[in-house]
């Protein structure tokens, strides 16, 4: 079983804000096979945070395909 401790935020592997996880269970024999942090307030703002900063570049690229 996999354990993950960070997560994914504004291009890099970060540790969680918390110490709390979540069980992954596979839907065909609903074994767990992994744990994943689960994300605190302090988180999803980060996660915001990088979202917004990115977000006219990312929008910037969907104009030329659109034009």
């Amino acid at each position: 079983m996999k354990a993950h401790d960070q997560m994914y935020i504004d291009g890099a592997w970060r540790p969680a804000a918390g110490q709390d996880t979540i069980a992954v269970v596979n839907p065909v024999d609903e074994q767990v096979i992994a744990h994943v942090p689960a994300g605190t307030a302090e988180d999803v703002d980060a996660a915001v945070r990088a979202a917004r900063a990115a977000f006219p570049a990312w929008a910037a690229t969907c104009l030329l395909y659109t034009s």
